[in-house]
């Protein structure tokens, strides 16, 4: 890892860490790295005992086809010398070599087929009585090919028993008192011989029997099910997947950690000039392993510990860092043994309550099977009546004739399968979840199921009903759910009116805010996927993000791309950059009605400047827009938006000195970066407010003065 060119970098900018300290600091911080890669870890330690069982298996039907086709060779021997001389003693000639092959080949022609046609009965019967094995399923057809190998395998452990006792020493007697064999002949110790090889024939079973019960790759499936999707062929390539996985999560953890300590003993940097033209770190918008903590992530921890089921959500703006929280909150307890079984869905837009519980029901059987818990085989039944819509069919008839007279009789049934009916998969969720949730707590561990991006149903005030079918799950013991919603959805689906109960006062328990991030956790969080990074810089993109962790990120990718090889980027050109990156996107991406599409054409780069910049153009806006209406709330809203780029453009220039950068830094002093953020994040939610606090900064900045609101 140290010989990747990011980290020797970040090492030669720094100069105040080497690669001794790292790789110290790792060793000591080792079980915490591997922690963060500990679900792929688990995936490839069962890819291993999987591959590990298939391989003993495959040694072991190697081992039996051996051990069979030994004794059967052993046997017909056997008995075509043993046949050979007798002919040979009674009729007084030479032995015939010849004669005894061909005696020995019947013998084995014939024991083959008899083993042969036993496993071809077993398997035609079981298939005829067998409903699953007809439709398909799995462990059934294991089970037909181990009843039928099984019966095979019997009848010729016993007759080739009994014939490598007999007809050896049928042969020894014969050499020995050089006369036929009389009815009565043989040697005693024959009886030990066949008991022999009988127990070289049982000891097959027992290793097989052993092997089941040893099994430690993390599902439950019976031994029939894996005998029938056994394929020796994708065993080395799981495991060679399952492993590559894994490094690459440890690379990605570690990769993390050691920018991470690099930014620990690297002082904030104060420039106005920017260097860095490659961030890897930036390339991933989501990284569990590089997630900040915030008092959100606190809350969520200390609540859920309090609670043994029901409903928490997580509400904030849109880009706030919800799904991330969930995501890192579900991840790390779901490698935690001792913690709890996550899994995380997203909300379809179209939200169809039956095809979702239906999906739901089946990632959470997903879920059990790979755990490989007690409930796995229910969850292999459940998965099937999820899949298919089964048809059984059953049919009988007897026929009877003379010469040209004929009686016949038949009868057929035919059963289809219905579809469940909604409260009917409701109900079988909840018992399965019980049922589940019952065996976890045995282990004191509970099952957390995270529901994502709920504002993404349309149209939004169906949401409310989604709540409302949903909640009928939420009293499962030892069952936790976790839902994410944005403010916007809220407001749109009318959920959290003030005054009354609603379906999500109803539904909820507990509900957790995820607020924007503040200055120093965003610089915490930029830390972590760039090191180095001027604290200038990251302060511009905090508030051209508003704090929000999506955008933060996305601010400062395109703030990279911004940067040549070999050359500097002071903050004021950078500041530009960014800022008519915005503009062309308002310009270029505005929705809505005609007269909003109109008003963002005023952003276009050329009416900019024609209006004497952003500072004139709010006023424009407003003219445009006029004093009623919708027209003039869009106006509001962007003439806001341009007054706040305008006062980002005036703040950081090259004459930011890193005195006035420290007094902006505090969060509690007028004119703060955080005043400036929450600006950004009140415009188009809150204008009148959002015009205040811009007035605020500015004159805290002794910058220009701005118009009032038009008064409604």
């Amino acid at each position: 890892m140290l010989a990747e060119q990011e980290l020797r970098d970040s090492l030669t900018r720094s100069g105040s860490v080497n690669e001794q300290h790292l790789e110290s600091a790792a060793e000591t911080e080792r079980r915490r790295i591997l922690g963060q890669a500990q679900d792929a870890q688990k995936a490839y330690e069962q890819a291993f005992a999987r591959a590990r069982m298939e391989g003993r298996l495959l040694r072991l039907f190697v081992g039996v086809g051996t051990l069979v086709l030994l004794m059967l060779l052993t046997s017909a021997v056997g008995y075509g010398w043993s046949a050979a001389l007798k002919e040979a003693l009674t009729n007084d000639r030479s032995v015939s070599v010849k004669s005894a092959a061909g005696d020995a080949f019947g013998l084995l022609v014939f024991m083959i087929l008899i083993a042969g046609g036993l496993a071809f009965v077993a398997w035609c019967v079981y298939w005829l009585l067998s409903r699953n094995v007809r439709a398909g399923v799995p462990a059934a057809k294991g089970r037909q090919l181990l009843v039928s190998v099984g019966l095979a395998y019997c009848s010729l452990a016993v007759v080739c028993a009994i014939s490598v006792g007999a007809y050896p020493t049928e042969v020894a007697w014969q050499l020995r008192h050089d006369r036929p064999l009389e009815e009565v002949g043989g040697y005693g110790w024959g009886a030990w011989i066949a008991l022999g090889a009988l127990v070289l024939f049982v000891l097959p079973v027992l290793w097989l029997r052993r092997l089941a019960r040893s099994d430690q790759s993390g599902q439950s499936l019976p031994l029939a099910h894996r005998i029938a999707v056994f394929d020796p062929r994708e065993r080395n390539q799981a495991e060679q997947q399952a492993m590559a996985e894994w490094r690459e999560a440890v690379r990605q953890g570690l990769r993390s950690f050691m920018r991470e300590k690099i930014s620990e003993r690297t002082e904030r940097v104060f420039s106005t000039e920017l260097s860095i033209d490659d961030a890897p770190g930036l390339k991933q918008l989501r990284a569990g392993h590089e997630h900040v903590e915030t008092p959100a992530d606190k809350q969520l921890a200390m609540i859920s510990a309090g609670m043994e089921n029901g409903s928490i959500a997580l509400s904030g703006p849109r880009g706030a860092g919800k799904t991330q929280l969930l995501r890192v909150f579900c991840k790390v307890d779901e490698a935690d043994t001792a913690g709890q079984l996550s899994l995380v869905e997203s909300v379809p837009v179209l939200f169809d309550r039956r095809e979702f519980m239906l999906h739901l029901f089946y990632k959470v059987c997903d879920r059990v099977i790979k755990e490989g818990l007690g409930t796995a085989q229910e969850a292999e039944r459940h998965k099937r009546s999820i899949r298919y819509l089964q048809t059984h069919s059953d049919e009988a008839a007897l026929s009877a004739g003379w010469r040209s007279w004929n009686l016949s009789a038949r009868k057929a049934t035919s059963l289809a399968q219905q579809p469940q009916t909604y409260p009917e998969i409701l109900d079988s969720l909840k018992r399965f979840l019980s049922r589940t949730a019952l065996e976890l707590d045995e282990k004191n561990r509970r099952v957390v199921i995270g529901i994502d991006e709920l504002d993404r149903i349309e149209p939004a005030a169906t949401a409310r009903t989604f709540l409302n079918e949903l909640k009928a799950v939420f009293d499962v013991p030892k069952c936790l759910f976790v839902l994410s919603v944005s403010d916007e959805a809220l407001r749109e689906a009318e959920l959290a009116p003030v005054g009354r109960r609603d379906a999500f006062d109803s539904a909820i328990d507990e509900i957790i805010r995820v607020e924007p991030l503040d200055q120093r956790t965003a610089e915490k969080l930029l830390g972590r996927r760039v090191v180095g990074l001027p604290v200038p810089f990251t302060a511009l993109f905090y508030c051209l993000s508003g704090g929000m962790p999506r955008d933060l990120l996305r601010t400062a990718r395109a703030a990279i791309s911004y940067v040549e090889p070999e050359q500097r980027i002071t903050l004021a050109d950078l500041a530009r950059k960014l800022v008519n990156r915005e503009l062309d996107r308002i310009a270029n991406t505005a929705g809505g009605s005609e007269e909003s599409a109109e008003l963002a054409q005023l952003f276009r780069a050329d009416l900019v400047a024609e209006h004497g910049g952003l500072g004139a153009l709010g006023g424009v806006i407003h003219q445009q827009a006029g004093e009623t209406g919708d027209r003039a709330r869009v106006g509001a809203t962007l003439a806001n938006r341009a007054y706040h780029l305008d006062t980002v453009l005036r703040i950081f220039t090259r004459d930011l000195t890193e005195d006035r950068f420290t007094r902006a830094s505090d969060p509690g002093v007028s004119g703060s970066f955080a005043a400036l953020a929450r600006a950004q994040r009140e415009i188009g939610t809150a204008d009148t407010l959002a015009r205040s606090t811009l007035q605020r900064v500015r004159t805290a900045w002794s910058l220009p003065t701005l118009p009032p609101m038009p008064s409604a």
